[in-house]
């Protein structure tokens, strides 16, 4: 499948707080888990561009409102924000960054849809379930990414994602659930084409 529609994507900047961000129109996709989850690994994978979201080995790197406009698409913005649920980050941080999470997800206008990702090891902590929950609430699709899947057997994977499928309709969630992998590229086409529908 020819991802193209998402590799001329463009860092526009980082932003601490939510006051500063680009003006509030078009369409904007954010992407959000805990830590550790991969998700600056995934939107390289997405974007085909190992430089765009920075890697680190420690959790938490992701400290500010990252912005990515698709430069073929100028309605279109990937939100990266910060990963939730880092204990080594002091509790002054913690709620700054939570304050500035909450302030984006209720008042921006423009987000169309929310990409969560877990670890498909250990799934469904209490702060992804409350974005989850959140979502719901607010009407937004919700794009669940069971990541890092090249960690466990095929049959184990399937497992996973019906037991988040389980999870959710008990919830009485409607959610797109992909078993992702940003090592061998595996859910990133299937990634691709839901993030091509949002509008």
């Amino acid at each position: 499948m020819n991802n193209s529609f998402l590799q001329n994507a463009k860092f526009i900047g980082s932003f601490p707080s939510t006051k500063n961000l680009p003006l509030d129109e078009g369409t904007e996709i954010a992407f959000c888990g805990r830590s550790n989850c991969g998700k600056s690994s995934i939107l390289n994978a997405l974007t085909n561009n190992k430089k765009l979201a920075k890697t680190s080995k420690t959790p938490g790197r992701t400290q500010s409102i990252n912005v990515f406009e698709i430069e073929s698409n100028n309605n279109l913005k990937i939100i990266d924000l910060p990963g939730y649920g880092y204990a080594k980050v002091s509790k002054r941080l913690r709620s700054i960054w939570g304050k500035e999470i909450e302030e984006y997800l209720m008042l921006r206008k423009s987000l169309k849809a929310i990409c969560v990702i877990m670890d498909i090891r250990h799934p469904f902590k209490a702060d992804d379930l409350n974005l989850i929950k959140w979502s719901k609430e607010k009407d937004l699709p919700v794009i669940l990414l069971l990541n890092k899947s090249d960690k466990l057997s095929k049959n184990k994977v399937f497992q996973a994602v019906e037991k988040a499928k389980n999870n959710l309709e008990k919830l009485s969630i409607k959610s797109v659930i992909i078993a992702t992998s940003a090592t061998n590229k595996t859910g990133i086409d299937s990634l691709t084409e839901m993030v091509k529908q949002i509008k």
